[in-house]
């Protein structure tokens, strides 16, 4: 089977292949094992400049084409500037014919795009405006309720078959009357894997490691950590963090406060790796009131790498964690809750770590990629059946 698979912005900035985010990691692992499984795929993406560079994830002879960026993104490639908003509609309209004229040239037996609402309107626009090839999506979020809803319902109905990986979306999507189907998958980035030094002989720390932003809870990190450090001194409380535009002010002043609360910055300091912090953690605190992905792949990879989780109680995250087995659920913005629930952890680190190797044995059994290209293949066939 030929394939042709839309991810928007796939390319990042030098230096940071291995900093890829979830919504590009799952369809570029999807690629590899469609074509470990004998089907031949294409990427399609926006054009990207010489200093930008392809993911680690991506192998290099896979055939890429460049189409127009029709989203006005501002500096969010660099992290230097507020997300762009909105879409040109001239780039858009030139955007929809490359795609179409790829489709055309490469002769592809499904078009699958990968992304959010405004990727799902996309590919209804493809088919309205005359794409003959069939068309899957790949749903990782959804936005509801739309705006000029009654264009985009139409849009929506045009696909051939949307897919999503968790039941939160499934039942978003579904309670707007998109019949979805349910196809999860695994892990993509294995970082136990990636560890080079020697042998880990003890955990000391709690993790977050996060961009350090008020949608990712890191207020409420930092107010933990202070309540728990001055108990818990041979604890190191850590965060590690990449570069952001909204960071929250005053974090690295509180830290500077305690000898055991650490600030690591992304790239790190020789000596600190990411596999390195989280083996060594007893925990992982991840309090996010704002989810960008479902699942949020940060939660199901320290899930896999055999650490315990402290999460907020919302979205996908109950599809992850087994509430007081492999990690505790707070609610959002909940101070408290979550200072009780690291204390239950570290007031008993061995049965922590035992929670961590339920947690690791549990997403190997229930979010792998054992069935994904056999059920995703079935929905191809069903598309170009019909």
């Amino acid at each position: 089977m030929k394939i042709g698979v839309f991810v928007a912005v796939v390319a990042g900035q030098k230096g940071f292949e291995s900093n890829v985010s979830g919504h590009i990691q799952v369809p570029l692992r999807g690629i590899e094992e469609l074509r470990a499984a004998g089907h031949d795929v294409h990427l399609i993406t926006t054009e990207f400049s010489e200093e930008r560079s392809l993911p680690f994830c991506l192998a290099e002879d896979v055939k890429v084409h460049t189409v127009t960026d029709a989203r006005n993104r501002g500096g969010v490639l660099e992290r230097t500037g507020a997300p762009g908003k909105g879409v040109s509609i001239k780039k858009l309209l030139l955007q929809v014919s490359e795609i179409k004229k790829i489709c055309k040239e490469q002769n592809f037996d499904v078009l699958h795009l990968y992304g959010y609402n405004r990727t799902a309107h996309l590919a209804g626009g493809l088919k309205l405006l005359g794409l003959k090839t069939p068309v899957v999506v790949t749903i990782f979020g959804t936005h509801f309720p739309e705006r000029f809803s009654g264009v985009t319902k139409l849009l929506w109905k045009r696909i051939d078959r949307v897919v999503t990986a968790t039941s939160y979306v499934k039942n978003n999507l579904e309670q707007e009357g998109i019949p979805t189907t349910q196809i999860t998958h695994g892990v993509i980035r294995t970082i136990a894997d990636e560890y080079e030094g020697d042998p880990i002989t003890q955990r000391n720390r709690v993790l977050f490691w996060r961009d350090l932003t008020f949608d990712n809870g890191a207020d409420v990190v930092i107010a933990a950590y202070e309540k728990l450090a001055p108990t818990y001194p041979d604890i190191h409380f850590d965060f590690a963090v990449r570069q952001h535009w909204e960071p929250i002010e005053g974090i690295e002043e509180i830290a500077e406060k305690y000898d055991n609360i650490h600030m690591y910055h992304f790239p790190y300091e020789e000596g600190i790796t990411l596999p390195k912090l989280l083996l060594e953690s007893i925990c992982v605190v991840m309090p996010i009131r704002q989810m960008s992905i479902d699942p949020q792949l940060v939660i199901a990879e320290s899930l896999a790498t055999g650490v315990s989780l402290v999460t907020t109680d919302q979205r996908s995250n109950p599809e992850f964690i087994v509430e007081g087995v492999t990690g505790h659920l707070v609610p959002i913005g909940d101070i408290a809750a979550t200072v009780v629930a690291l204390d239950k952890m570290l007031s008993n680190v061995e049965a922590t770590i035992e929670m961590g190797k339920k947690a690791k044995e549990d997403i190997a059994s229930r979010w792998n990629w054992d069935n994904y290209v056999t059920e995703l293949v079935e929905v191809y066939k069903s598309v170009i059946g019909s």
